[in-house]
């Protein structure tokens, strides 16, 4: 049987330019997704009426995509600011501090709380990496533009 690498299998190549179009769709979603999730936890957590945790829970993860996305959303040019990494850290940071303190009012057993906060704070800190790398590569892409593949060919710049 012939030993093949990746690169030489057709199949595999399609698949990995495939996958290579929609990580940045994939990875903005998730990040939404892990601010929904953060949200909830924030609701389902906090002891205040739900009319009052549900829109400050809204406000706050949006403030914090509004400001961790502002490059892209506001000023799309070749300036970057690392007020966004910040903001994403503090907001991380906050989160995680506000699952300890409610796991730590709960009456459940100490290994309930360790899988809770175990569960939610992977949740939290993967989103934080997400947001983290999302940013960094659209700095890249900002300061890089990337030029389609039909302006190289039709360009004649793949020579």
């Amino acid at each position: 049987m012939p030993n093949t690498i990746p690169s030489s299998n057709p199949s595999f190549v399609l698949l990995l330019g495939k996958i290579q179009k929609v990580i940045p769709q994939i990875m903005f979603i998730w990040i939404l997704i892990t601010y929904a999730i953060t949200s909830v936890i924030s609701i389902y957590f906090i002891p205040l009426p739900l009319w009052i945790t549900i829109p400050i829970a809204l406000i706050i993860q949006g403030s914090r995509f509004l400001v961790v996305f502002m490059n892209f959303l506001a000023n799309p040019t070749i300036f970057k600011s690392d007020i966004p990494s910040k903001i994403a850290l503090f907001a991380t940071i906050l989160a995680l501090v506000e699952l300890l303190l409610t796991l730590i009012n709960r009456t459940a057993t100490i290994t309930e709380n360790a899988s809770i906060g175990l569960f939610f704070g992977h949740i939290i800190l993967f989103g934080y990496f997400l947001e983290v790398h999302f940013i960094k590569m659209g700095e890249i892409v900002l300061t890089h533009p990337i030029i389609p593949e039909v302006e190289v060919k039709k360009n004649g710049l793949n020579q």
